[in-house]
């Protein structure tokens, strides 16, 4: 008698999978872990992201990797942690093969010391200096949420051991998962053969008409479920063109394993998930209540799409939002003293990472979906929201 599928568990599971793509078999993920493996649910899940994504799900007795590949690389800094961070989380990762069962800060400090060594261009690293020992922290913050290091003390004290190691004087001791760490790498080309950014996720095209499509659909289902938002300008017309013709079935593949749903726009599209790709905003803190406040004002600004904002506009929302930010008693914004050009640019800074704005030599231009934080009041009497197709005659021929 064949496994009986439960679909909220494998929602659960494809959810869990999109927002933590390695999972232990131990600790608090181990009954989404549990759920993935039902041999049921597993051959589902990986149909499914294989599919649809392209991405391949690895199962194994003591982690599952989902082995995630964006469509574009990040398309902001703040995607990101510094690049300093990033070197040396690669570096600690490559370190932690030469470690036994457990290893301690100090080690992994030691020898990334001496991988700098061999690799100049990487920058020497000087654990006597506070900074070094900050971004080596944060980078091993990261392994720990990966699943690679796992702290021997609990989480709590060691954090704490963290924090004097910052401080100069201080280690602390974590158990080393080599299987997750060997998972980690999922560009489908290797980095050291990588020359820039882009080449990390490039992968090769069939030749064939169903190659092509199969890529053409994988790279909208990455951006769907990855990006806050699609905007069809940013498409190749072929990708644009299988777009409107397969929107129905993509959408439905969407709304059926994540039970999220998408929203189409003359503009773009957007899968409308709190958990998965919606970046919450406003939030209680100032940077992203200044952000807001620019946004609105922004929005409201009539002007043609193909212009830029116009820097009187931003300098007058700027001016306000300074004011606003005073009503709460509030004198600074990201460590700096609350000014115009401070608050303007922090608030830039988060139109930007959530791809509401484009900056460049020209002007700050709005992208599409900054309309949506127009107020309804002020709209046109009795103008609807724009839709993507209209209701009548809209067909798609569902290959």
């Amino acid at each position: 008698m064949s496994e009986e599928i439960d679909r909220d568990e494998l929602r659960r599971a494809a959810r869990t999978l999109l927002i933590r793509p390695l999972l232990r078999s131990g600790g608090p993920t181990a009954g989404i872990a549990a759920t993935i493996r039902k041999p049921q649910h597993q051959r589902l899940l990986q149909q499914w992201f294989e599919r649809n994504l392209g991405w391949n799900l690895i199962v194994d007795r003591d982690v599952i990797r989902l082995h995630k590949i964006p469509a574009m690389p990040a398309a902001h800094p703040e995607d990101a942690p510094d690049q300093r961070v990033c070197v040396l989380y690669c570096l600690a990762a490559a370190a932690l093969e030469d470690c036994g069962e457990q290893t301690v800060i100090t080690e992994i400090a030691k020898k990334i010391a001496d991988l700098c060594v061999a690799r100049p261009e990487l920058g020497k690293y000087d654990d006597t200096t506070f900074s070094e020992r900050r971004s080596l922290v944060e980078a091993i913050r990261l392994l720990v949420n990966h699943g690679v290091l796992v702290p021997t003390r609990g989480d709590g004290a060691t954090q704490l051991d963290e924090k004097q190691y910052i401080k100069g004087d201080g280690d602390a001791i974590y158990d080393v998962e080599h299987r997750n760490a060997a998972l980690l790498l999922a560009s489908p080309v290797p980095p050291n053969r990588a020359k820039r950014p882009g080449d990390l996720i490039r992968e090769p095209v069939s030749d064939t008409a169903e190659g092509a499509n199969r890529h053409r659909r994988h790279q909208l289902m990455r951006r769907l479920v990855d990006e806050p938002v699609m905007h069809f300008d940013e498409l190749d017309e072929d990708v644009w063109a299988y777009f409107k013709n397969q929107r129905h079935l993509l959408v439905s593949e969407l709304t059926d394993m994540l039970g999220s749903s998408v929203e189409l726009r003359i503009e773009g599209a957007a899968l409308v998930d709190d958990d998965l790709t919606d970046i919450p905003f406003p939030r209680d803190r100032t940077p992203q209540f200044a952000a807001l406040l620019l946004a609105e004002a922004i929005a409201e600004q009539p002007h043609p799409v193909d212009e830029p904002v116009p820097v009187h506009v931003l300098e007058t929302a700027a001016e306000h939002i300074c004011d606003q930010i005073r009503m709460r008693n509030i004198k600074t914004i990201e460590g700096k003293d609350l000014t115009p050009e401070a608050a303007l640019g922090t608030a830039l800074k988060a139109l930007k990472g959530m791809r509401l704005v484009t900056e460049t030599p020209l002007g700050v231009f709005a992208k599409p979906a900054l309309g949506r934080f127009r107020a309804p009041a002020r709209r046109a009497p009795h103008t609807p929201e724009p839709t993507l197709w209209p209701q009548e005659g809209d067909s798609s021929d569902g290959n």
